[in-house]
């Protein structure tokens, strides 16, 4: 009987790894790809996503969402934005420009990364995004992210 229980709650451990790595498939990516910590991957991904969130048109931003769910959850892991560069950002953002996107750079730094980061992340939040939602999707992220993609 132990043996048996045994058996299941493995079982079950393991069903739960397998959930959890599709759920931070993005997270694991980046900090295989970028040598970061989990954390920063999360946080670095979700200002990005962030960024994202205010920079395109509702419907856009619905559709990089419906690709990618946990990025909610990763947004909610971004830190918090300084006043300073988020009016930065607001007006990179407006413009489309890259100085919206480096406007970043804050956020990296508080999770202990330098801002060149920033330029690091993006092609790999683009290319997640990309297999996860299709070129369509992929192209609506990256224009906002990567302007000279316009």
């Amino acid at each position: 009987m132990k043996r048996i229980l045994l058996v299941s709650l493995v079982a079950l451990g393991f069903a739960g790894l397998a959930m959890a790595a599709d759920d931070a498939s993005l997270v694991q990516t980046l900090a295989s790809q970028l040598n970061v910590t989990p954390e920063q991957a999360a946080g670095g991904a979700g200002a990005i996503f962030n960024y994202a969130k205010g920079a395109l048109p509702a419907n856009d931003y619905a559709k990089v969402e419906g690709a990618v769910p946990e990025a909610a959850d990763l947004v909610k892991k971004a830190p918090p934005e300084d006043t300073s560069s988020a009016a930065a950002g607001a007006l990179g953002k407006a413009a489309g420009s890259a100085a919206g996107v480096a406007s970043l750079g804050s956020s990296f730094q508080k999770l202990g990364l330098s801002s060149d980061m920033v330029g690091k992340f993006v092609p790999v939040v683009v290319d997640y995004v990309n297999n996860k939602g299709g070129s369509e999707v992929g192209g609506i992220l990256k224009r906002v992210l990567v302007p000279e993609s316009k």
